[in-house]
């Protein structure tokens, strides 16, 4: 449980500490770049995972190609948030789930709407199709979004799976924006918090973030159903957690 104090303390005194920052951007926006913003929630989820002893391996950086894309995570933990804001150091938004809690957490929900998240009504096709577009304009105009397809964790869907079925209309974002794909693959984060709620106990654990290699086949087939491109990603996704396993 010291683990989740240090961790719960740390986000309230940071994000308490960037209030100044944050009234400053509020105030006169047009003098921030995309990257300072960001770069507050990058620092803010580094430092987190490293009070908490979580060490993060990242590999295959180079597989993001130089331009605005949709990345895919697979989402195992209620830190996955935090690693996936760690290990990507160009800004991105993120697909948001939309409930109560996010949109309404103080200063969070703030710093969200400067990165250019989007929340998204699951229960509500067209609130999500409103929601799909918007997150294509982002990137359309040059922020990288990251959606974790799967709608949520991967062992309160299927406690079998290692990666559970995707919601493959999520992929539609990178069908609207013409953008590549750039699957995210998080290795052994599933006990980096044990619990479903706010309060949870952390575990310290090493972890392995792995960018795999783009995917364009929705460009080049933009009839390509969205289905079956993403049983594709989430192969690839499952073989390099699969080899990783093995190896460990």
């Amino acid at each position: 449980m010291f683990n989740y104090l240090k961790f719960a303390t740390y986000q309230i005194f940071g994000f308490s500490c960037s209030i100044p920052k944050l009234n400053k951007i509020k105030k006169n926006p047009d003098n921030f770049t995309n990257k300072e913003i960001y770069d507050f929630l990058h620092k803010q989820a580094e430092k987190s995972l490293k009070l908490v002893n979580i060490n993060l391996t990242i590999k295959g950086k180079e597989n993001i190609p130089n331009q605005p894309v949709l990345f895919i995570c697979n989402h195992s933990s209620m830190l996955d948030s935090f690693i996936l804001f760690s290990s990507v150091d160009r800004p991105i938004g993120c697909v948001v789930a939309d409930e109560p809690v996010w949109r309404s957490m103080p200063i969070v929900s703030s710093w969200a709407k400067l990165t250019k998240c989007v929340y998204i009504n699951r229960q509500n096709n067209k609130e999500g199709i409103k929601s799909i577009n918007e997150a294509a304009n982002n990137i359309l105009k040059g922020q990288s979004m990251a959606v974790f397809p799967e709608g949520d964790l991967t062992w309160v869907k299927d406690p079998d799976a290692i990666i559970s079925e995707f919601r493959s209309g999520a992929l539609k974002i990178a069908y609207k924006a013409k953008c590549p794909i750039v699957p995210f693959v998080i290795k052994n984060s599933r006990y980096t918090y044990e619990g479903y709620q706010p309060i949870g106990k952390i575990n310290s654990k090493d972890v392995e973030v792995e960018f795999l290699p783009p995917i364009y086949d929705h460009i080049e087939n933009p009839k390509l159903k969205t289905i079956i491109l993403g049983e594709s990603i989430r192969d690839k996704m499952i073989e390099s957690i699969n080899k990783f396993n093995q190896n460990n």
